[in-house]
């Protein structure tokens, strides 16, 4: 596989969360990773743009120059996303493309062995940290999704503290100028669990026993703390780990 097309498939996800203010037009993003009781499972996305979208990233992405020829349709490309899903040690077992009304909609879905594998995965972003760990009492486990990386969380944590206390007038005059520009924005993240789901940090929500979803709508942004925070956010979740091979 070419260099650039690894960089067009890794980069994806990272640039289009940081990039959310800069763009314009419809973006939804939905994944679902599912953990089966040995610590292997599936990763699906399903994502939708409009292709004006996909015309605006293009520019950007050539305009920072991140690697020449690379392209951003590259998870619309089945064999691109194959080989690197391979690379990464996970297998693409389902993959399919719709294009009508000026938008472009991908599903795919991809197998992995273990954590080590779902860490390696190009479909949550190069930054991304996972952690699945014992949790705080016996028969708990604890995992834990960085998107753009714990230290990147960390340092958002630190600027929305400090925004609240003090006016940053930079930030604020990007946020006002750009807000509208999110509208349409939809991304959401979900955590298919082995076994019930306890304690969820305060940005998602337990939609049923074994299941919890992190999502993010531009009705939420309504600060620019709040951009802040969700652009580098955490998702945890604990779960009952009783009887499951985890940890063996």
């Amino acid at each position: 596989m070419a260099a650039a097309d690894q960089h067009s498939m890794r980069a994806l996800h990272a640039l289009v969360l940081s990039s959310l203010l800069l763009l314009c037009g419809c973006l939804e993003i939905e994944q679902t990773v599912t953990i089966q009781a040995d610590g292997s499972g599936t990763q699906t996305l399903r994502m939708c743009v409009t292709e004006r979208l996909m015309s605006e990233l293009r520019s950007r992405q050539a305009a920072a120059r991140l690697g020449a020829g690379g392209d951003l349709s590259a998870v619309f490309q089945r064999e691109l996303v194959q080989s690197e899903l391979e690379d990464a040690g996970l297998e693409l077992t389902a993959h399919k493309v719709v294009t009508e009304a000026g938008r472009r909609t991908v599903d795919l879905t991809a197998a992995f062995d273990g954590l080590g594998e779902l860490q390696q995965s190009p479909l949550t972003g190069s930054a991304a940290e996972w952690a699945l760990e014992r949790g705080p009492k016996p028969g708990l486990a604890k995992l834990t999704l960085f998107p753009q990386g714990k230290a990147a969380w960390q340092e958002a944590r630190a600027r929305a503290a400090k925004m609240k206390g003090e006016t940053d007038a930079v930030a604020a005059g990007f946020f006002r100028n750009n807000r509208e520009k999110l509208k349409g924005l939809d991304i959401a993240f979900r955590f298919q669990l082995p076994g019930e789901a306890i304690v969820w940090t305060r940005s998602m929500e337990k939609v049923s026993e074994r299941v919890v979803v992190a999502r993010m709508t531009a009705a939420q942004i309504k600060t620019p703390e709040d951009l802040v925070r969700r652009l580098a956010p955490r998702f945890q979740v604990i779960f009952d780990a009783r009887g499951l091979q985890l940890f063996e």
